[in-house]
């Protein structure tokens, strides 16, 4: 019997030779982490108020003077109130919290290996 040595391997013998159909590779897959769930999109006046918000804090502005801006442009909370400046405080701070959960890495792990010889 030859062997081709194309590995760190140098005693060829050593290894199994895995040439019949007959085998059966079982192993366990493991997934955790916390992006598994669904996070919908953004309805289009959510997203308007979250991007206005980052543009308005960008150029330096308080909460309550953002919150001061779109009840001067007479834009409403999405359920129809007035904006105070603890509303536009909780839009910046869940969507931080939604961008942190949406790209956390998910775990893998591979585990319980066996080969079953039939």
């Amino acid at each position: 019997m030859s062997f081709n040595t194309y590995s760190t391997v140098t005693n060829p013998l050593s290894r199994d030779v895995l040439d019949s159909p007959e085998y059966i590779i079982k192993f366990t897959v493991s997934i955790s982490g916390t992006n598994l769930n669904y996070y919908p999109e953004y309805n289009l006046h959510q997203k308007f108020l979250f991007e206005k918000c980052i543009e308005l804090k960008k150029s330096s502005l308080g909460y309550r003077k953002i919150s001061n801006w779109f009840n001067a442009q007479n834009i409403k909370t999405p359920i129809g109130n007035e904006f105070k400046g603890n509303y536009v405080f909780s839009i910046l701070k869940k969507a931080r919290i939604r961008e942190e959960r949406m790209n956390i890495e998910s775990e893998w792990k591979i585990e319980e290996v066996k080969i079953d010889f039939c």
